[in-house]
């Protein structure tokens, strides 16, 4: 009977309702929403002093472990070795303002170019960049991604800091994928042509050790998904995807910014 009851629990989660075409008729009650009224989930790498595993935390987790993946909206927290399989859809590089944790944090500008580094200087204990009022400049790379399991949801992935080393080589992955047209040419592929398992695994420096981002590519992405990977595509392109910006710190290591360590695929 336990069995049962498990199995119709699950169908719950994961199955599609029908309902009556005389239902759906006046649509669906979120019409006069807009893109600020939704939070896109980061997926971010759990360490010893993520809040998921502070019991004093409104966002402590039971199940959570450092290593593990965790979904900022639901809190939802994944398996680390084992990982999840996403589709990426877009990318985009950021260089983004904070005020210092120590501080009291908080984002100040999100919308900085490049050209804000030449602004800079780097603090040569910890590598970081500050800006002249004392605010940090963070070199960030977004990954917006489709979650596959148990259906396809939209997240982001950050990368920075020695992080930034398994985003350079994820786009190289990418970047070196090929499809074949209807015509049997060989052309380069788009983002969403093909599925990557997005783990994690323990690292190391002489400033301590932390949990960092793994990718392997898989197999190519069915065409439904592809369908839904273009759209959201072509959505976080124009702007329609609002990303609330989260602090990637709080892992209670300092990590250079720069530095070049490789990341395991």
């Amino acid at each position: 009977m336990a069995e049962d009851k498990t199995s119709l629990a699950e169908a719950k989660q994961t199955a599609i309702a029908t309902f009556d075409d005389d239902l759906l008729s006046g649509g669906t009650g979120l019409e006069e929403t807009t893109t600020e009224d939704f939070a896109i989930p980061f997926i971010r790498v759990l360490q010893q002093m993520s809040p998921q595993l502070n019991k004093q935390d409104g966002r402590y987790n039971p199940d959570a472990q450092a290593g593990m993946l965790v979904n900022t909206v639901t809190n939802e927290v994944y398996d680390g070795e084992k990982g999840i399989t996403v589709v990426p859809c877009a990318y985009v590089k950021k260089y983004i303002e904070w005020v210092p944790r120590e501080k009291g944090g908080g984002l100040v500008n999100a919308d900085h170019g490049a050209s804000i580094l030449k602004s800079c200087t780097k603090d040569p204990e910890s590598r970081r960049l500050y800006l002249d009022n004392g605010n940090e400049i963070v070199e960030t790379a977004q990954f917006f991604i489709l979650v596959l399991e148990p259906t396809p949801q939209q997240a982001v992935v950050a990368f920075t800091s020695t992080q930034l080393g398994a985003s350079r080589k994820w786009l190289t992955m990418l970047r070196m994928a090929r499809v074949q047209t209807s015509k049997g040419q060989s052309v380069s592929a788009p983002m969403f042509a093909y599925k990557y398992t997005l783990g994690t695994l323990s690292q190391s420096n002489d400033k301590g050790s932390w949990n960092g981002f793994t990718v392997n590519q898989e197999g190519p992405t069915d065409v439904e998904t592809a369908h839904i990977a273009k759209e959201f595509m072509n959505a976080a392109r124009s702007g329609e995807v609002e990303v609330k910006e989260e602090q990637q710190r709080d892992g209670g290591v300092e990590i250079p910014t720069d530095s070049e360590e490789d990341a395991p695929f």
